[in-house]
């Protein structure tokens, strides 16, 4: 008993330091913010309580209904189309051919690049004057087209950078891929199965759980996305890539309305939650783990 007692409390001397950074830097902001965003807070005049006040600015704040507008167009559209995106990539970068290492290593060079870099390069190529894809445009005879300054492309340009940054996501599915059992494809090819046959009734049904990973990543990000919208446009135009986190830092750090501003955090935080829940309770019915009985969910 004694020895246990011991090995109990030689444990929690070591990772007393995680438990007192995680209280103090995670747990006691969090409970701090919850409170202030019943406030009237600007970090330098005392609180003043305004109940759900915050709460009920939120539905008649035009630019912030804009931000979760365009924040949930992301989720929405950019999630399914990047993942898409990744899961054709994946199963290029899937097929063996002499090196199809050294590809696989610059498909996912991206990744490694910060995101302000990458911001800068969508910037040479998008440039509304001189950006390259306008240059590659005129030399083919088309026109020039303002990528940045038109409120139906920006989004899309967005999406894009997402795209580009998609190495740690191809590796998941990569991952995926190659623990598909090859024996599956034999039995498929015996039977005469053709490849989108192939796809749809193995490769896809095995990928479902790096499916359901990258997805949620995917939700969060989308949802978290702030460096994007903000070098690259602005926000702008008129509010058109204005991000959910772009509007919250604003109202922060230049309005100075933090109780605002931590009231719009935790109303991001139960939209990510009730997303991110709905997604795990319905993969019982759409994701396939090898050895389930059922054939489909794991529950």
């Amino acid at each position: 008993m004694v020895k246990k007692w011991k090995e109990d409390g030689a444990f929690l001397l070591f990772i007393s330091p995680w438990i007192v950074g995680f209280l103090a830097f995670f747990v006691g902001p969090a409970i701090a913010s919850l409170i202030y965003s019943f406030a009237d807070y600007n970090a330098i005049t005392a609180p003043i309580w305004v109940g759900f006040d915050n709460y009920a600015k939120l539905w008649s704040d035009e630019v912030y209904l804009q931000s979760l507008r365009n924040t949930l167009y992301f989720v929405f559209i950019g999630v399914p189309v990047t993942v898409g995106f990744q899961i054709v990539l994946s199963l290029l970068l899937n097929i063996e051919v002499p090196g199809i290492r050294y590809f696989r290593t610059l498909y996912y060079l991206p990744y490694l690049v910060p995101p302000v870099a990458t911001i800068v390069i969508w910037m040479i190529l998008f440039g509304s004057g001189d950006g390259v894809v306008n240059l590659i445009l005129l030399w083919f005879g088309g026109a020039q087209i303002d990528w940045m300054g038109s409120e139906g492309l920006i989004k899309p340009v967005i999406i894009t950078i997402g795209m580009w940054m998609s190495g740690g996501s191809v590796l998941v599915f990569l991952a995926g891929l190659k623990g598909i059992p090859k024996a599956l494809y034999e039995a498929a090819r015996i039977d005469g199965s053709g490849p989108f046959r192939t796809f749809f009734n193995i490769t896809l049904p095995m990928l479902t759980p790096s499916i359901l990973f990258t997805v949620v990543m995917q939700v969060i990000y989308y949802f978290q996305m702030f460096t994007e919208a903000m070098l690259l446009s602005k926000g702008g135009p008129d509010y058109a890539s204005q991000t959910y986190m772009m509007n919250t830092y604003q109202v922060a750090f230049r309005d100075l309305n933090f109780g605002y501003a931590m009231a719009q955090s935790w109303v991001l935080f139960f939209i990510i939650l009730v997303i991110t829940v709905a997604l795990m309770k319905s993969s019982n019915r759409w994701v396939y783990y090898e050895g389930d009985e059922k054939g489909g969910g794991n529950s």
